[in-house]
């Protein structure tokens, strides 16, 4: 699967924000993962990528932690390899039984004549 969409405009919130860009689809990106877990013994050796938080005025927060997600996708030998001009484009996030799948596409950017 190559397919490559061409004159990306540059307000694009998930590419580089300046410029013009041809996005070539390389490969789709399917990963499944434990929404929670630890890295150590104790409280502080406890991550959670997607978490529920009640406020006091009875409302409820879904919180995704992306920089943990990247992180836990990391120590579990799970994130992508990419080559020069590549980049991992994460599409969509869902929960379910405490397990957590991430889909996108590996991307190479370069610029638009």
């Amino acid at each position: 699967m190559n397919d490559t969409i061409k004159g990306v405009p540059y307000n694009n919130p998930s590419l580089i924000p300046i410029g013009k860009y041809d996005i070539e689809i390389k490969q789709p990106i399917e990963i499944e993962v434990d929404n929670t877990g630890s890295y150590g013994a104790g409280e502080e050796g406890k991550w959670s990528i997607i978490t529920k938080l009640n406020l006091d005025d009875g409302k409820e927060v879904t919180m995704v932690d992306l920089v943990t997600l990247k992180k836990v996708l990391d120590k579990n030998g799970l994130y992508p390899s990419l080559e020069e001009s590549e980049v991992a484009s994460l599409c969509q996030i869902t929960l379910i039984d405490d397990r957590v799948t991430v889909r996108g596409d590996i991307v190479k950017v370069t610029y638009s004549n």
